[in-house]
């Protein structure tokens, strides 16, 4: 689904990562943790096929769901409810459906004859894809992140930046995306929602990547944390949930301060035995 060999990202100058090598599988659900600016950001960028790595490749298989901190839409006069269905194309047989139902009521009989062979022909492609019980389940998703019918109904250029990002967490939902990276998907939403999207992320059968300061999101979903760690440019990999994790993370931590403290001691140690040879 997503296979990383010897990646490298930097910002700027700065090195965020050196010689990252993982995988994510149908099934892995990874929290991605690490201090603001560590690059988790730029990563999941990366792995979306957003963004360029400075060293290093990424393939990439099956759909890919991405929802950016701050994501952009082509065309902002699109009618909110059209952006969800074009996950699956449907936004454009459902248009064109209402065009020919309108062209069936005209009074002309070979405009009528014409608009019913098209409505028939359309609404076969409309069933190919998912049909009635498709857009019942966008309908069923936006419900639950909190965009009723008259959101919509509007274009995307009248909705706020909380309504459009939840636009399109809806839209990447509704994809059936084999991998999802999803950053900070629960900003913008109430507590009914957040709690929907836990079960939803639970029960999804794909891969998943997910940011969140959210605790209680990525203690309900993720089965493997990958910290990102800025001082090392590394990332620490936990195969584990999330309790377990913060537990190995605090023992880990230790252990590297000791190790560091340690280091320090040996340093001095040579430091004065040169300052003596010299003196």
């Amino acid at each position: 689904m997503i296979n990383v060999q010897d990646l490298e990202l930097r910002a700027g100058a700065r090195l965020l990562m050196d010689q990252v090598n993982f995988r994510v599988d149908k099934g892995d659900k990874i929290g991605l943790v690490g201090r603001n600016g560590a690059g988790k950001t730029t990563l999941t960028r990366v792995l979306a096929g957003e963004g360029l790595p400075a060293g290093g490749k990424v393939t990439r298989s099956g759909q890919i769901g991405y929802l950016p901190q701050d994501p952009r839409t082509p065309d902002m006069e699109q009618l909110a409810r059209d952006r969800i269905l074009s996950a699956r194309g449907l936004d454009a047989v459902v248009g064109k459906l209402k065009k020919a139902q309108a062209e069936m009521s005209s009074e002309d009989a070979a405009v009528q004859r014409k608009a019913m062979n098209r409505y028939d022909r359309l609404e076969a492609e409309f069933l190919a894809g998912g049909g009635y019980a498709a857009e019942a389940e966008a309908a069923a998703i936006s419900s639950n992140l909190a965009l009723p019918e008259r959101i919509l109904n509007q274009p995307l250029k009248t909705l706020s930046g909380g309504q459009r990002r939840r636009v399109e967490l809806a839209r990447i939902l509704y994809s059936s995306a084999e991998t999802l990276l999803l950053d900070e998907p629960t900003n913008h939403l109430d507590a009914d929602s957040i709690s929907w999207l836990r079960d939803f992320l639970k029960n999804h059968q794909g891969g998943l990547i997910v940011i969140s300061h959210d605790v209680e999101l990525l203690e309900a979903t993720v089965n493997k944390v990958y910290h990102l760690d800025a001082n090392r440019a590394q990332i620490d990999y936990y195969n584990m949930g999330w309790k377990r994790y913060l537990q190995q993370r605090e023992t880990d931590e230790r252990a590297r301060r000791r190790e560091r403290a340690n280091a320090e001691k040996k340093a001095q140690v040579l430091l004065d035995q040169a300052n003596k040879m010299r003196a």
